[in-house]
């Protein structure tokens, strides 16, 4: 594994290489993240077919398979009433009654599209 630059390398870096730093990090992870779905996907093939256990440890890790997250469809009359409650936020917002909060800031990074 490559050594991590220290916060004062970081620092010191030239605008252009921080930039070019930031999009290389970017690539890798993505790179990174598709192989390791890969291996999820193949961990899960052999959990569904029964060779491996849904749950287990190894090298001090932790490994767990989740069935999912549950979601719900709810009637139409519940769905109404949450178009009724989505509506009179739209017009707290507009009247000025509701007021707006800011999370903490964050950068959004995009590579070029393929």
């Amino acid at each position: 594994m490559a050594e991590l630059p220290t916060s004062e390398a970081i620092a010191a870096l030239p605008e252009d290489d921080l930039l070019a730093s930031i999009e290389s990090t970017k690539r890798r992870i993505a790179e990174l993240s598709s192989l390791l779905d890969a291996y999820l996907d193949d961990l899960t093939r052999r959990a569904d077919a029964g060779d491996l256990d849904p749950t287990f440890s190894h090298n001090d890790w932790s490994f767990s398979l989740s069935p999912g997250r549950r979601t719900w469809d709810y009637p139409s009359r519940v769905r109404d009433l949450q178009a009724q409650a989505n509506a009179a936020k739209k017009a707290a917002e507009a009247d000025g009654s509701a007021t707006p909060k800011l999370g903490a800031p964050f950068w959004s990074i995009r590579g070029p599209q393929p």
